[in-house]
């Protein structure tokens, strides 16, 4: 189940209703986000496949 949906975060509102451990956990959220995001996108990172219970590094493309 895809959800998408946006959520708006107001400075403001950081500071007034999180305390710093939450705001501390929160910047630890956004920053783990933006770098599976970065990954998705990243033409660089490695990617494995598990067949039958074996994990699989898929050959490389040969670019001619």
């Amino acid at each position: 189940m895809k959800m998408s949906k946006v959520i708006t975060l107001f400075s403001a509102d950081i500071d007034r209703y999180l305390d710093e451990h939450d705001k501390s956990e929160l910047s630890r959220i956004i920053w783990k986000m933006e770098q599976l995001k970065a990954a998705d996108t990243d033409p660089n990172q490695q990617s494995f496949e598990i067949t039958d219970d074996i994990l699989m590094y898929p050959e490389s493309e040969v670019i001619k």
